[in-house]
């Protein structure tokens, strides 16, 4: 089995939310990473949450710009690791697919780093290194790094070549990522694991192409689904009266508050495991504002980029470009029109309304 997974240098990406949960329901994609967030402290989860994923972020804090995230299925089971190095803009998480544990890390390095931040980085990728199976994706910022002969103009590149052969990692982008350079790259730790690598169209203004691939599992069999508490059909009678049988008073005596809402979660739980039937529902959500046109208009948007690369063509730019300018409007448009018929729905139908908010 696989992960579908998908690369983006996003350039501030709360303002593109909406596109990136189009692309994401479109294609199906199990795991986004992102470089160039944007994120700041007074950014909330909620506005830059996706149904049925987890988010992890790393804002970069000192100034403006950078950041990075990675989206995961929720499936996934994902666990942000700590301490992986020193390193500020890169982000380590573990999945757990079947019996089988990869990780996963996304990292960005600014044209403008220090020779501290690159060490910095050096000594991270080192550490990440030490895990038997991982992959790592980002925006590297090395124009003159040949990876068809693993050659580098400067110190730098040549160490940073250094490190990814010492880790005996495997690099799999080959075509250029912005303009006719090759920026954003996809390492892995065995080179089986990555299939179907495709540099795509750029992500809305950024002017770095996305990246997707398919990441390959051994072993293991993916969960769709998740079971939840269908409360509607609870016996709530029978849950009454067991609870009324408890003798509270003998529970709770000589206990400390923290000990009695153990004591009480305790009991509770044991009621809604017996009482509360449960359903099974796929974690995967389409956003409820997506449209059968906005869909087409994104895969038409990608089949005109490949025409693009395929004859390098103005025309076939300017197509692409057209049909990038329509996906924004009418992701727009979907977006709008689904909220004015929620707030003009409000008073006979609260619960669409109330459900839709983040």
């Amino acid at each position: 089995m696989y992960i579908k997974c998908m690369y983006i240098n996003a350039r501030s990406l709360t303002a593109k939310m909406d596109m990136l949960q189009g692309y994401v329901n479109t294609y199906d994609v199990d795991a986004v990473f992102v470089t160039e967030t944007w994120f700041n402290q007074n950014i909330g989860e909620g506005e830059i949450a996706i149904p049925g994923f987890q988010c992890f972020r790393q804002d970069r804090v000192d100034r403006i710009g950078g950041g990075v995230a990675i989206y995961i299925k929720t499936t996934f089971h994902g666990v942000r690791l700590e301490d992986v190095g020193p390193f500020k803009e890169a982000l380590w998480c573990r999945i757990m697919i079947g019996e089988e544990q990869i990780v996963l890390g996304v990292v960005y390095r600014s044209s403008s780093s220090t020779q501290e931040d690159v060490d910095r980085m050096i000594q991270t990728l080192e550490r990440a290194a030490q895990n038997r199976r991982i992959i790592v994706t980002g925006d590297f910022n090395y124009p003159d790094i040949n990876w068809e002969y693993m050659t580098g103009e400067t110190p730098n590149s040549r160490k940073f070549i250094e490190t990814i052969q010492e880790s005996f990692w495997y690099q799999h982008v080959q075509e250029p990522t912005r303009e006719s350079n090759i920026l954003d790259l996809v390492f892995s730790s065995e080179e089986e694991m990555i299939e179907e690598l495709k540099v795509a169209e750029t992500f809305g203004s950024s002017d770095h192409n996305c990246v997707s691939w398919k990441t390959i599992v051994t072993r293991g069999i993916e969960e769709k689904t998740c079971k939840y508490e269908d409360w509607k059909r609870a016996d709530w009678t029978k849950m009454k009266e067991e609870i009324a049988e408890s003798n509270w008073e003998e529970l709770f005596h000589g206990k400390d508050v923290q000990c009695m809402w153990n004591i009480f979660t305790n009991i509770y739980e044991k009621q809604v495991e017996k009482y509360v039937p449960k359903q099974e529902r796929t974690l995967h959500q389409r956003p409820k504002w997506m449209t059968k046109e906005v869909r087409r208009l994104i895969r038409k948007k990608r089949k005109a980029w490949k025409e693009y690369k395929r004859g390098n063509s103005w025309s076939d730019l300017n197509c692409y470009k057209s049909l990038q300018a329509q996906v924004k409007v009418k992701i727009k448009e979907a977006k709008r029109d689904f909220e004015y018929l929620l707030s003009e729905k409000i008073k006979e139908d609260p619960k669409s309304f109330y459900s839709y908010l983040p």
